[in-house]
């Protein structure tokens, strides 16, 4: 761990609980300090209080979006085909990508066997999945991993809450190639396709939803190691999010599509002391643009298109000195073409380490700034993907972001490790989409017209004490973090907390080693409740629905506790000369039968106007799943 950085093997995500049979990477990297916890229905990721949009979620450099599952429970990533997941809170260096907030990537597992073909199996209640490995030649290895869910033949019943009920399926398919062509030379060829459906019905609201969303991303890495300290990698790639989403209400029918497809160059160099690189990105956008009928006012206009041009170069210089500090100057060049507009910068970069390595400590100084050209939003925090990336151009300006992070990690004793991490930044050209789905059904809808703008700041701190050997393993983690933002729309200079913001945060992970065929793990995660904007008043005049909100993110959901149990039970293996071990998982969710709040819903009973929580079902649930390797 260094500059707040973590880097995890994912063989853990098979001791740990399971969601409803599920061990998802996504969802663990949010137990770790400075990562918050979003809650059930919702995936996104939030770095040291930086939104969602902030934060790039990849695959060996190739961004992905939209990576959820099963509403936030799952993401795309079958933890069986990844080999390790690294969390970077701040860019280290000027060859990070342009955003404002930390990175979360994956590596595919290209490790050899001595067998021509391996793999793992793993079948629950709701979906099976798989890994198969297969052995191309002396120097090559093909992995392909398999997902498919049946969710709602057992867990339909669960999947209703508060009378809306909810019908979804997903699959997932991973191939990746590993050659090496010669001692030098590594070449990687990687793919992913899968596909969301899920339905949703209301019969208090009168309205039938439909969505289809899915991602698939294709990437091939030549990876060069010359002679000396000469060092060299190219990747080309495509990635693509699409979503289709469809709404019945009453006599009302609303269609609104939106997409996303880059197709991207990266190539750095790097020798000695110095590193150099260079992007290149197309974007092609649909913004999700409603198309109205059965209302009085149709909006049949053509869905909004948007395309763009990302160039970025970047220059690394690094140094040691004294065999105890380290020092990383970096400087990245952007240009940002979109439509008509154009937009440049320049942002520097400085990380300074100093370690004692007899005494096991070290502490590290970043300082940052960071442009972003995208934008997310949308009309409903749902958890649905009905937020949608938009360019920067004359009436958005780029975002950017200055921050300072101080680090140091200690060695205690033998076993435990000690983290610690500060932060600040400084947001700038910040959005928030102000509203409800309701504005698309009753007033003739412009995106401007429900965009807010403004700037803002992120600070706190977290501490990880971490015990890496023995019997007993795991961490403890708390995190204590502000996301305060100010919107010049709101004529004040008060700073308001981002929807994201959880104050406190304490997550517990502990794994047991009994010696024989048990494996007991659990999860523990305290939060408190994130801000919502609270409605007053409502009234329908000329069949035009006015919502009077009251003051920006004044209210707060209640805190989140929720704690997981898991146990795994090895079986006896016969022979052992196929299967090499298979066994038994069995994992409680919520065992503490707590009722967490997933938003909250406007009602109408007797002429009377009120709101009230929508939560998680407040019962435990268990979950059971075979798992084998050969």
């Amino acid at each position: 761990m260094t500059s707040g950085s973590v880097d995890m093997n994912l063989e853990i995500m098979d001791l740990l609980p399971k969601i409803m049979g599920n061990a998802d990477p996504v969802s663990y990297s949010k137990l770790l300090p400075g990562v918050q916890t979003s809650g059930e229905y919702n995936g996104g990721l939030h770095i040291n209080g930086c939104e969602n949009s902030h934060n790039m979620i990849s695959v060996m450099d190739v961004p992905l979006y939209n990576v959820n599952h099963m509403l936030g429970f799952f993401s795309t990533f079958i933890p069986t085909h990844y080999s390790s997941m690294s969390l970077y809170k701040v860019p280290e260096s000027a060859g990070a990508p342009n955003r404002l907030g930390g990175e979360l990537m994956f590596r595919p597992n290209s490790r050899r066997t001595d067998d021509r073909l391996s793999g793992s199996l793993q079948t629950g209640l709701m979906f099976t999945q798989g890994t198969v490995k297969v052995s191309t030649g002396k120097k090559s290895l093909l992995t392909a991993s398999f997902r498919d869910t049946y969710i709602n033949l057992l867990y339909s019943s669960w999947l209703t809450t508060d009378r809306m009920t909810l019908l979804y399926s997903f699959f997932d398919l991973n191939v990746t190639w590993r050659g090496e062509l010669s001692d030098r030379d590594v070449v990687v060829a990687d793919a992913y396709w899968g596909q969301d459906k899920a339905s949703v019905k209301d019969p208090g609201f009168v309205s039938d939803i439909r969505c289809r969303w899915g991602n698939d991303a294709e990437s091939l890495h030549w990876i060069h190691k010359g002679q000396g300290d000469f060092r060299m990698k190219n990747l080309l790639y495509r990635s693509s999010n699409s979503n289709h989403l469809d709404l019945d209400h009453e006599q009302v029918q609303l269609h609104a599509p939106s997409s996303i497809t880059d197709l991207g160059y990266k190539g750095s160099v790097g020798w000695k002391h110095l590193g150099l690189g260079a992007d290149v990105l197309y974007h092609d956008m649909t913004l999700q643009y409603p198309v109205l009928s059965g209302t009085f006012n149709n909006q049949n206009d053509e869905i909004p298109l948007k395309d763009a041009w990302e160039y970025s170069a970047s220059a690394d210089y690094s140094y040691t000195f004294a065999e105890c500090l380290s020092v990383n100057l970096g400087v990245r060049g952007n240009m940002f073409v979109s439509n008509d507009d154009t937009f440049r910068s320049l942002d520097p970069t400085l990380a300074v380490t100093y370690y004692d390595t007899p005494a096991g400590w070290s502490v590290s100084l970043n300082l940052f700034q960071r442009h972003q050209y995208l934008f997310l939003t949308g009309y409903t925090d749902l958890g649905l993907p009905t937020e949608y990336w938009i360019p920067a151009d004359a009436s958005l300006a780029p975002q950017y972001m200055r921050g300072v992070t101080l680090s140091g990690q200690v060695t205690l004793g033998e076993e435990l490790t000690l983290n610690t991490s500060v932060y600040f930044k400084k947001l700038y050209n910040q959005i928030e989409y102000y509203g409800s789905i309701i504005d698309i059904l009753t007033t003739e809808f412009n995106l401007q017209d429900h965009i807010v703008k403004g700037n803002g700041y992120n600070y706190g701190f977290d501490v990880m004490l971490s015990k890496n050997s023995g019997r007993l393993t795991g961490w403890i983690g708390y995190s204590y973090g502000r996301a305060r933002r100010r919107f010049d729309d709101f004529k004040t200079d008060v700073y308001y907390p981002a929807s994201h913001e959880r104050v406190h945060e304490l997550d517990v992970v502990a794994l047991y080693d009994t010696g024989k065929r048990w494996h007991p793990s659990l999860t523990l995660v305290a939060a408190g409740g994130t801000p919502f904007t609270a409605a007053e008043s409502f009234y329908m005049l000329d069949r035009k629905m006015f919502v009077k909100y009251g003051e920006f993110n004044a209210n707060r959901m209640n805190p989140y506790i929720r704690l997981d149990l898991s146990v795994n039970y090895d079986l006896n293996i016969r022979d052992g000369r196929f299967v090499k071990s298979h066994g038994l998982n069995l994992s409680l969710y919520n065992v503490l039968c707590r009722t967490n709040d997933l938003g909250y819903r406007l009602k109408v009973y007797k002429d009377n106007f009120f709101y009230h929580p929508v939560s998680f079902m407040s019962l435990v649930l268990p979950s059971i799943s075979y798992y084998c390797t050969f």
